[in-house]
């Protein structure tokens, strides 16, 4: 650090000792969308860190995340030399987690201290502007003007699975064979409540029987008339670090229909809290991911995936935000809930990611819950 960061080092916190905190609105709104947003900053002035939450309007979900300061201009540090808080011209960058699985990044710059505006997009490309630092009576009126503007455009798109069911009367998770003659697992959680279950085929609804639950493991073992090659289910020995992908269905209403696959690797041998009976992976997984097999590079069952950690309660447990931590159900778990069945437990030889994309496409389906 020279002389002159460390002058402003200074500067900074001695002015941050009569106001350590400040708190002011954020509103916002999505270019192409009938969405608008407010919310509240929380910034730290000494550290330049912040945390933020907002709400939409129309769709009410609830975004939150934490920013910092990536750019001082050489006048601040100036200022700061001479106990002046000056702020103009930093630019930062914010992360938000939003509970329907959206991710938004975006970037700012200071007018002032507590002050400014910014842009970003989610990670479907959904652009979006905001501004931050106005009175709370500004800000309603801001948010009310923002409103009124983008009433016309389209409708903003958002999937939360247990509420769309409670709203539109359904929701979706993805299954997979365990047996060739249509025995298939899931996590309970995608089927729990439902009246009826279904499997998509070939754009097809096929009627789904739940045979088994198992609610502490949030597993569930069903039953459709599909065929097509089982995921091998021999409990192989796993380790961290291990290579792992997923294959299942997130975020339909958003990303379509279509098989998507994940990669990445086992973190832990146990889950959060220490909890035997799970995995932490860093594969990444959206809603819909949910009963999606966890499978290594033999080919073989690792797990279900199940969860992803709560970023908000971690952020407020610990003043960080988890990136990327995931969790499935071990194999193991599914002892009991496919005793008596015929599954293929045999060691498949070691084969590439693209290679098992191949040999178990037909093997996982999207599952519908009424």
């Amino acid at each position: 650090m020279n002389p002159m960061q460390r002058f402003f080092l200074v500067a900074l916190l001695l002015f941050s000792t009569a106001a350590c905190t400040a708190n002011y609105p954020v509103v916002g709104s999505f270019d192409e969308y009938n969405e608008v947003f407010i919310g509240e900053v929380n910034h730290n002035l000494a550290s330049g860190t912040a945390f933020i939450e907002v709400e939409a309007k129309n769709s009410g979900i609830r975004c939150s995340g934490d920013s910092h300061v990536v750019h001082v201009p050489a006048s601040n540090y100036l200022a700061g030399a001479f106990l002046i808080p000056y702020c103009t011209g930093q630019k930062g960058k914010a992360y938000l987690s939003c509970d329907d699985g959206r991710r938004i990044d975006s970037t700012w710059t200071a007018d002032s201290c507590t002050s400014g505006y910014g842009y970003g997009t989610d990670e479907r490309g959904a652009r979006f502007q905001f501004a931050f630092g106005m009175s709370e009576d500004e800000a309603f009126k801001r948010f009310e003007t923002e409103g009124q503007q983008a009433a016309v455009r389209p409708e903003f798109p958002v999937y939360r699975p247990r509420e769309t069911r409670k709203e539109i009367g359904y929701s979706t998770g993805t299954g997979f064979l365990v047996t060739g003659t249509g025995h298939m697992v899931t996590n309970f959680h995608v089927i729990e409540g439902a009246s009826d279950v279904y499997v998509v085929e070939n754009g097809v609804e096929r009627p789904v029987t739940v045979l088994k639950v198992d609610e502490d493991n949030d597993v569930a073992l069903l039953k459709t008339d599909v065929t097509g090659q089982p995921v091998n289910t021999g409990q192989p020995d796993v380790f961290v670090a291990e290579d792992v992908m997923t294959l299942g269905y997130p975020l339909v209403q958003i990303q379509g229909q279509a098989l998507k696959a994940s990669f990445g690797r086992i973190n832990s041998l146990s889950g959060l809290g220490d909890d035997p009976r799970f995995v932490q992976i860093d594969v990444p997984i959206q809603p819909g991911n949910s009963g999606g097999p966890l499978i290594n590079t033999s080919g073989q069952l690792v797990g279900v995936v199940t969860a992803t950690l709560n970023q908000l309660v971690t952020l407020r447990e610990s003043g960080t935000l988890p990136q990327n931590v995931n969790y499935a159900v071990k194999a193991e778990s599914l002892t009991e809930l496919l005793a008596g069945l015929p599954i293929d437990t045999g060691r498949a030889s070691e084969m590439d990611f693209k290679s098992l994309v191949a040999r178990y496409d037909d093997s996982v389906y999207l599952v519908v819950a009424r």
